[in-house]
Order: C-alpha cells, then sequence, then structure tokens
C-alpha cells in the first residue's frame, strides 16, 4: 500500500495531539496549543525518520521521546505530578491502541489495508470512549472520595492575586458557564481579588437555580484553583459572585472539580 508522506504528517500531528490533550484533560492541567503542536510535531518528526533507521524502532527510543513530548506539554511542575502525566500518557497510548483495534475488529476492518485517512477517525473515536470512562470513573469514584470530607480549605487565584479561604462541596453545585465548571464565592472573597470599580464593570453573567427563584450572578475567570495543602492547580474554573453566602464558608466547590 502506497502512504503519501503528508498523510503521515497529518495523521502523527492529529494523534499526537489528541493523546497530550486528554492527558492533560485526565491531569486537570492548564492546555497549551503552542506547547501540545511543538510537542506533537517532535513525534512526527520521529515516525517520518523511523523507517529510515532501524535503531529507532528500539523500545527504549519510544520511551524516550514519549518523556520528552510529556516534559515539553505540561511545561514547569512538580516532579510527582509529571510522573502522573508520563503515567496517564503511556495508559491513554495503550488503551487508545487497544480500543482502535477492537472497534476495527468489530467492523471487520483490516487498519493495515484501510485508508490512512481513517486511522485519525478510529483513533479520535477511541479518545471519545476513553474521555467517556475517565468522567464516569473520576464522578463515582474520585469525587465520591473526596466529598466524603465535604469541606476544603482552597486557594483561589484571579486577577493575579490568591486568596485563601474555606471551601465546602455541594453536590447540587452543577453549574456550567461557558462549558467550565462554576463555583460560587462570597463578594467579599472577590472583593480580595478585584477592586470594587472592576465588579461593578464585569458584563458577564450566569443563571443559576435557588430555593427563592432563579438569579443572575456575575462571573469572574480564575486564574487557577488549588487545595491548601497540594501545588497542583486545576484550571479552567470559573466564579460566580454571591452576596448569599453565609457562615465560616465563603466558597461553595462543584460537584465535578
Amino acid at each position: 500500500m502506497q502512504v503519501y508522506i503528508e498523510v503521515v504528517i497529518i495523521n502523527n500531528l492529529v494523534i499526537n495531539a489528541l493523546i497530550l490533550t486528554l492527558t492533560l484533560k485526565f491531569l486537570r492541567h492548564k492546555i497549551s496549543k503552542a506547547w501540545i503542536f511543538v510537542s506533537s510535531a517532535i513525534g512526527t518528526l520521529y515516525a517520518i525518520f523511523l523507517p529510515l533507521a532501524d535503531i529507532l524502532n528500539f523500545f527504549i527510543f519510544k520511551i524516550i521521546l514519549a518523556i520528552i513530548m510529556v516534559a515539553i506539554t505540561v511545561g514547569r511542575c512538580a516532579f510527582k505530578r509529571y510522573l502522573s502525566a508520563c503515567a496517564i500518557f503511556f495508559a491513554l497510548t495503550f488503551a487508545m491502541g487497544g480500543i482502535t483495534q477492537g472497534l476495527a475488529s468489530i467492523f471487520s476492518i483490516d487498519l493495515e489495508k484501510t485508508n490512512s485517512t481513517l486511522i485519525p477517525f478510529f483513533v479520535g473515536l477511541s479518545g471519545l470512549i476513553v474521555l467517556f470512562a475517565q468522567k464516569l470513573i473520576y464522578k463515582h469514584i474520585v469525587l465520591a472520595r473526596r466529598k466524603s470530607r465535604y469541606e476544603e480549605v482552597v486557594v483561589i487565584s484571579a486577577n493575579g492575586k490568591e486568596v485563601e479561604c474555606k471551601a465546602y462541596y455541594d453536590s447540587g453545585n452543577r453549574l456550567y458557564y461557558k462549558n467550565s465548571p462554576t463555583i460560587i464565592i462570597d463578594r467579599s472573597v472577590a472583593l480580595q481579588l478585584f477592586a470594587q470599580k472592576e465588579l461593578i464593570d464585569i458584563g458577564e453573567n450566569a443563571q443559576i437555580d435557588t430555593v427563592t427563584g432563579k438569579k443572575k450572578l456575575p462571573i469572574i475567570t480564575l486564574d487557577y484553583l488549588r487545595t491548601q495543602d497540594k501545588k497542583d492547580k486545576v484550571y479552567g474554573v470559573m466564579a460566580a459572585i454571591s452576596d448569599s453566602i453565609r457562615g465560616e464558608y465563603k466558597v461553595v466547590l462543584h460537584c465535578d472539580i
């Protein structure tokens, strides 16, 4: 079967980028499209030169390549978090490869003879299956264990500032804004991050359901969220500002965080 170099390049770029993106999503790490592209390009160069140098086919070089790609994609972080990223990357690679072979077997498709442009489609479908499975596992195991504690001391960062405050998990908080999980913070916390005038000028609002009816709350974008005793940060979180949070807790955490 004749394979064109441009097809090899596109296939590898797409597949590498998909696996790296899923790795960051599973890790709940900040996603940098630029570094994902750089890392994917390095993996693609390896695939191009692989047929020209048999030595590159040794498993040790593939492991080294994966380690380098993950390091570039994740960037500076705690060593333990980097090891977790490597483990997730390898797990995703094997899982998606296995699912792709399984799908091909179910539909009686010979991947070696099929149109190579269809390969990314099968890999993408396997990625969706893995992502769906991860969400189920995360929801029913990880979050269940975390919510058993009900409360946390969290550090919220926005506008280049950090605020530490007590928070509790609310299984009923399923608020999403622009496809991002949205926590609820007391206005006193928001005022430590932004000046009063900045809060007044916020133009974005989210509608939420409360016991007294529907409310529209101002929305801010957080730099990140982390627990007090951990350095790992959760990115892609929004915060709705409320005037009705009372008591010692100043943050209502999202059920999916």
